[in-house]
Parts: structure tokens; sequence; C-alpha cells
């Protein structure tokens, strides 16, 4: 049995007598709607619907922080370190270069003046193997020009192949440009001289020489780190 001072209020909770009574129960004694009753310790207004209820973890949290700053910083990619840069050639890869375009060019004059004479080189065992294939000497005159103008420019377009991705730094071109001067250099040995027998063969050696020289710029001291590998990963 409860005495009079221990029995709860109505409207008010049991458990907790200091906090205002429910909404709709009758208002506390002292309270500011008793009479003669002062300001309480709690002058809350009472609640309405929804007004204090929990709301649910993360509401109202999304616009306040930047997109991914909940994230842990642990989890994901990192970002791919940046490539540095190529530096511009030294001077003695411009010149390298020159050289080999100029290679290029006295070679593609040779090949091409060359092309035209090659029907007058013919022996008669070979002019007669093209008349028992049906061509008489007007065809085998156009095929052997023609044949020998795609050559020049294959030769030519080689040249200026070489010559425009050392420039860039690839070492596989300057690789394939010393295969290239290592058979021309052979080639000045065993050859050396038929080059002087005609103005036409000392093109072809000047050619040589320029390529050779032009090779040579890619190997000196200042052109060597132009050609080394940039690391992936530079740190």
């Amino acid at each position: 049995m409860s005495t009079p001072e221990n029995t709860p209020e109505p409207g008010r909770d049991p458990n907790y007598p200091n906090n205002p009574p429910y909404p709709g129960g009758p208002p506390a004694p002292g309270g500011a709607g008793a009479p003669g009753g002062g300001v309480g310790p709690d002058t809350r207004p009472e609640p309405q619907y929804g007004q204090y209820a929990p709301r649910p973890y993360g509401y109202g949290q999304a616009s306040d922080q930047p997109p991914g700053a909940g994230q842990p910083s642990g989890y994901g990619y990192p970002a791919p370190p940046a490539v540095p840069a190529k530096a511009s050639p030294p001077r003695e890869v411009i010149t390298g270069s020159w050289l080999i375009i100029a290679a290029g060019v006295l070679s593609f004059i040779y090949n091409i003046i060359t092309s035209f004479a090659l029907p007058s080189v013919l022996t008669p065992q070979e002019k007669q193997a093209f008349s028992d294939a049906g061509l008489d000497d007007g065809n085998v005159t156009t095929f052997l020009v023609s044949f020998g103008i795609v050559i020049a420019l294959i030769g030519f377009g080689i040249y200026l192949l070489i010559a425009l991705f050392v420039r860039r730094g690839k070492n596989w071109a300057r690789i394939l440009g010393t295969v290239f001067a290592a058979f021309a250099l052979v080639g000045i040995f065993t050859m050396l001289g038929s080059y002087f027998t005609s103005p036409v063969t000392l093109i072809s050696l000047v050619s040589s020489l320029l390529g050779i020289a032009g090779i040579v710029m890619l190997y000196l001291k200042p052109s060597a780190p132009y050609f080394r590998r940039a690391p992936l990963y530079p740190y």
C-alpha cells in the first residue's frame, strides 16, 4: 500500500517523478499552470509529435561533410605517380638526327638514280628469263624502275623514322640505327674502291658516312642520359 506522500500524481511517470507530466495530463503542483505556483525547474513546452524523437543514425550528417570524408582513409587505390616529362633533347641528339635525315636524302637520290639504270645492267641471261616469262623490254623497264622507286621510298622512310624517334629519346630507334650503321661500315670497307668509280657511287659513300656520324653523335656523353628509360615509380 502506498502512502499519500508516495502516491504519484496523475500523468507523471512514477519512476521519474521530476519529469514533466505526460502530454494531456494534469499540470504538476506548483507549476506554471498551478494556482499560486511560480515557474518550475523545467519550463520546456510540451513536445509535439516527433519533435524530440531520436533520429536514425547518420541522419543529417552526409550534407555536413565533403564527399568521401566519412570513408576510411586506408581503403581505395592510391593515385598513380606522375611520370616526369621528357627533357628537351641535347644538342648532340638534334645534330645526330639531322645527319641521319641528310643520309636518308642522299640515299634516296642514289636509289632513284640507280632505279633508272637497272634495265641497262641486266645480263643476257636475265633478259632471256624475262622474255620467257612473256615480258618485253618495255614491261621489264617499267617493272624495274617502279620496284627501285618503291625500295628508295621505303629506305628513306626508315631513315626518317629513326631520326624522328631518336629525337624523342627512344632507345630502340638508336639501336636500330646502330645496326644499319654497322652494315654501312662493313660495306665501306668491302667496296671502298668501287665508290670512286663514278659520282653516283660517291653519293652512296657520303650517305653512309653521314649515317654513321649521326649514330656516333647519339652515343656521346651528353646524349647517353637522354636515352635512359625513366622509372615508372621514381620514389
